[in-house]
Formats: C-alpha cells, structure tokens, sequence
C-alpha cells in the first residue's frame, strides 16, 4: 500500500453503517478479525497508519448505535419537566479522531505539549507505516506552527470569506520573526519554512502539542489583512473582532504552493511584496537618521 492510497481511504470517513469490510480497510496493519475486535470492544478508538510524522498514527473511533430521545420542556403545577415526544435514531459510525504521538517523534526527544497517552495497536500501526512509505515519514524538528486563513476581502458575507487554509511549520519561533527587522517579514518567513499542507489530517500531525499561531491574509493579492481591510489591495469590510492585524504578505513559497493547489490571485502579489519592502527600507532609513542624530549629540 502507499500513502496516498490510505490517505485516500480515510476520505470516506466518516462511515456510517460501517461493515467488517470497512474497519479492516482503515486497519491495513491489521487482520480483518482483529480490526473488527478493535473497533467494537473498550473505547473503540483504534491506531491507524501515519501519513507523515515518523512514531506517530492516526486515531479511528467507532461510535456505537444509539438512540435519542426528543424532549420538550413544560411547565406543569408550576414545576418544570420535560415530556418524550419522539425518538431519533443515530446509527453507528467510525470516524476520524486526532493524531496522537510518541517522543520519538520529535528529533529533540522531548514533550511539547503532549500527555503521550498509548492507543490500541499503535506499535503495529508504526510499524506498517514504517515498512510501507517510511521513506517519506519525518521528524518534527520545527519551532512553530502557524494556521495561514486565505480570506476574499472582495467577496463579503458579513467578513471576508475563507478560500483556502495553510498550515505551515516554522524552524523559527513566529514571535521572533514577527520582531526581527533584519528583512522583511515575508523574506523572514520564506527561510523559516519547513513543511507546508492544505490537508487537515496531515496538518494534525505536523502540530503535535504545541499551541497554534493564527494568521489572516488577503486571497485577493496576498497581503496581510487587519481587522478591517487589507494592508495592500484596500478593500474594507466590517471588523468581526475575529482576526488580528498583520501587515506581513505571504511569503513567495506560500503563494507558490496555493498556486499549485489551483488557487488564483486576483492581483499579484509582487505588488505586496513591493509595498512591503519599501516600508522596510523607509523604516531602517529612519532607525539609521535617528543613530546618526545620537552620534551626533554625544559628539
């Protein structure tokens, strides 16, 4: 088996009515038997092959059949209670739950974040990982993470609206980038790139336990966007209390990598980066007038 072909089997998820047939497709590292014996005994969460992370899995759950009860509050003799008017069946159904990890899957071996709490079968969904596409699996060996919301200021429903999601890992803490002012942010940014995904699943890996920066950008050029509009095309929109206010572009190897995955840029992003850069220099004119003036005082 490879990657992108279990990548695409937990696509289907979630399943509802699963069959035996169904719980030993997500458990290729199992039997058939021992698939159906993992899902439907104990908690029913089961590990499953990593994608990308080496000494990490996916975790599985089977949620048994249930049925609701559907109740309306009254008020009777001056007491409240609810009466049963109906019920609501939810059949059963396997979904996918988070990535877990061990500290080995870190190439500093050491927490960060994680209880490291073990799964059933984890050590033989390692193991198949391993043996089936081990040459692609890696080790985290970055300092932040940082969710990208690629959002349209030119298409409004209330607030901009989200067109593509970016997960991003840094070899840099992203607070240290955003107060160095050697370079421009986005030039920042491009060297401190480790790995890049669209794919949420692959991206619940890469995050492993640490907290996640959030950053808003403009689909439109690129640019950064503030709480009400965007740093470099302009357009405005109502202030959703929601985003901060980063003036910094996506870096070029963002905008190269949501190309690839099909997404278009209104107006290009050379133009942001021009604004950018020119407001760096402005800046460092400035930081180099003002020393020269303290030179020149103590002079």
């Amino acid at each position: 088996m490879e990657n992108k072909e279990y990548r695409s089997i937990l696509e289907r998820l979630p399943i509802e009515g699963p069959t035996p047939q169904d719980m030993a497709k997500l458990c290729p590292h199992l039997t058939a038997d021992e698939a159906v014996k993992a899902f439907t005994t104990d908690s029913g969460h089961v590990a499953c092959p990593s994608l990308r992370i080496r000494h990490g899995f996916q975790i599985v759950s089977y949620h048994k059949e249930w049925v609701e009860e559907i109740k309306v509050p009254r008020v009777k003799n001056g007491t409240e209670d609810a009466s049963v008017t109906g019920t609501k069946n939810h059949p059963a159904r396997l979904d996918w739950s988070y990535a877990g990890r061990t500290r080995e899957s870190y190439a500093d071996d050491k927490s960060h974040g994680e209880t490291f709490s073990p799964c059933r079968h984890m050590d033989e969904a390692m193991r198949f990982a391993e043996s089936n596409w081990g040459g692609g699996l890696i080790l985290d060996n970055w300092t932040s993470v940082v969710e990208f919301y690629v959002q349209d200021p030119t298409e409004l429903v209330g607030c901009p609206q989200t067109k593509a999601m970016l997960y991003v890992t840094l070899g840099r803490d992203l607070n240290k980038i955003n107060n160095d002012l050697s370079k421009p942010g986005s030039e920042l940014l491009d060297e401190a790139v480790l790995q890049m995904t669209n794919d949420h699943v692959i991206w619940a890996e890469l995050e492993g336990g640490r907290g996640v920066f959030t950053e808003a950008n403009c689909a439109n050029c690129g640019a950064g966007l503030g709480r009400s509009g965007c740093f470099s095309c302009g357009h405005r929109f109502r202030d959703d209390g929601i985003r901060g206010a980063s003036c910094t572009p996506l870096s070029r190897k963002m905008v190269a990598f949501l190309r690839e995955i099909g997404h278009e840029f209104k107006v290009d992003p050379e133009i942001a980066w021009k604004k950018e850069r020119d407001n760096w220099e402005r800046v460092k004119i400035q930081e180099a007038e003002m020393l020269r003036r303290r030179q020149a005082q103590q002079d």
